[in-house]
């Protein structure tokens, strides 16, 4: 309270430099971005953004990655990027390839000069590589890093104990090393990193998944006492080993930005859906990949997949489950976004990243529609015992008002609509084809409980014939929210 008090005094003025043009000396932070040669409005956005923004990309070559340098690139920005190819060597372990078929990185590169006008600096670089990592950094002295380079599959991280490891260390001492050199060399760069709802499990009490931080009128009351929660972190549950990484590179994140100052957004991210951008389908090379193998394929891409193949959707357990969701597209608006906004010096702040909350069985409902409706297809659905370890009902509700509220984002495209980009695109013979080649890979067999074997089908039943009962999902955008009176458990 002091130093609040020191800094209304008359006698003290808070000034600014510019990291872009330190010729301009100190100077009082009332410069509009109107005023600031330095930003400029870009109509496709609806906001500012840094002229020649250099951003970094761990994890470059990944769906996620490859995506939204292209995005970037388009608007403008100096992109440079990492990657090692593990997603690849482990999506080669399984016995899978990428279901769209996706060019070497060099022929990328090359497509990405030729048909978009885009430069892109890369390197082959572990991010464990420190040394090489900081020699990139030092080099290229982005503006902003965006982190994609972990391991984000549950189910590798389950499947014994050496893959277990290899996701933690990967993740967490990745990140926490990156965290090192940053406050070394490019400590007023913003870091967006890459985090999962799933980080937060599905508390069966109900409690909403709140952005990261309880707010700041969050109240514990406990024995007839009452405590402040506003600003403290919300309690983790997380899902898997994979999760249990995510949450333990959130508080080396925290802790960094209130050691040293480093700015970061912590994207809470839904289950990312989807093959389309323009940017990437601009020319077949551009592709990013896609995977449906139980390592590595999330679960409306595997179920458009098994829908053309004529296998039954696999749904786990009851299909009770809810979970977020958002399509391709929409996640790089929201990345975007982020990084067009950064962060405050010693900010941590969180966002959910979500579009809309399903029901798994729902979600498999929607994929059978559109399959059969407007493809002519005969798509069924099957319920496999549950090979992971949760509860097949519990309520949910999650926050999710700072991306809409602060940062502008509004989704362009419904369920419906990236479902049948996805037919579209998948049903090409030569896609069908590499669909076919890898059709055993898409059961579940990786258990959470440790045994070798696969998961028993429990029934199979036409799309559209079993009851939405049980809790309904509440997603909260700060608009009104709607509490359903079947928010309540419904025996089946």
């Amino acid at each position: 309270m002091e130093k609040v008090k020191e800094l209304k005094d008359p006698e003290y003025v808070i000034m600014i430099e510019c990291a872009r043009r330190p010729e301009l000396g100190h100077f009082e932070p009332t410069i509009s971005f109107e005023q600031c040669t330095e930003w400029e409005y870009r109509d496709e956005i609806n906001c500012y953004l840094l002229k020649d923004m250099r951003v970094m990309i761990l994890g470059i070559d990944g769906y996620l990655g490859w995506t939204l340098a292209l995005r970037l690139g388009r608007l403008g920005c100096k992109i440079s990027g990492i990657d090692n190819y593990f997603r690849r060597d482990c999506v080669k372990e399984k016995g899978a390839l990428s279901i769209v078929p996706i060019a070497s990185i060099d022929e990328r590169l090359q497509t990405a000069q030729e048909v978009l006008g885009i430069d892109i600096t890369f390197r082959e670089i572990d991010i464990l590589d420190r040394q090489k990592l900081g020699e990139f950094l030092k080099e290229m002295k982005p503006e902003a890093i965006v982190h994609y380079a972990e391991c984000p599959s549950a189910p590798y991280s389950m499947v014994d104990c050496d893959h277990a490891i290899k996701v933690q260390y990967n993740n967490v001492i990745g990140t926490l090393g990156l965290l090192f050199l940053m406050k070394e060399m490019v400590p007023e760069t913003s870091l967006i990193k890459l985090g999962t709802l799933g980080e937060f499990g599905s508390p069966l009490t109900g409690r909403p998944l709140f952005e990261g931080i309880f707010p700041a009128d969050a109240v514990l009351n406990y024995g007839g006492r009452e405590w402040s929660l506003g600003g403290e972190l919300t309690p983790r549950d997380p899902v898997s080993f994979y999760h249990v990484s995510k949450v333990q590179d959130t508080f080396n994140v925290y802790e960094a930005c209130k050691y040293w100052w480093l700015r970061s957004y912590d994207v809470m991210q839904g289950v990312i859906y989807g093959v389309h951008t323009d940017e990437i389908a601009a020319d077949q090379r551009l592709r990013t990949r896609l995977d449906a193998d139980e390592w590595f394929g999330t679960v409306v891409n595997r179920f458009v997949i098994q829908g053309i193949l004529g296998l039954p959707l696999t749904v786990y357990g009851q299909g009770e489950q809810i979970r977020g969701f958002i399509a391709l597209d929409d996640a790089m608006q929201c990345m975007v976004r982020l990084i067009a906004s950064p962060p405050e010096p010693g900010q941590y702040d969180v966002v959910n990243q979500v579009s809309g909350l399903y029901k798994i069985k729902k979600l498999a409902d929607t994929v059978a529609k559109v399959g059969n409706e407007r493809f002519g297809l005969n798509v069924r659905i099957q319920r496999v015992e549950n090979p992971r370890v949760e509860a097949d009902f519990h309520p949910f509700e999650v926050i999710s008002k700072k991306l809409p509220k602060t940062f502008g984002f509004a989704p362009k495209l419904s369920l419906e609509e990236e479902i049948t980009n996805m037919f579209t695109l998948l049903t090409q013979p030569h896609i069908k084809k590499r669909i076919e080649e890898t059709a055993h890979v898409f059961w579940p067999v990786t258990r959470w409980d440790g045994e070798k074997r696969e998961s028993e089908v429990i029934e199979v039943y036409a799309p559209g014939t079993k009851q939405n009962g049980g809790f309904q999902p509440q997603l909260d955008t700060g608009k009104e929210l709607v509490v359903k009176e079947t928010q309540k458990r419904v025996k089946q």
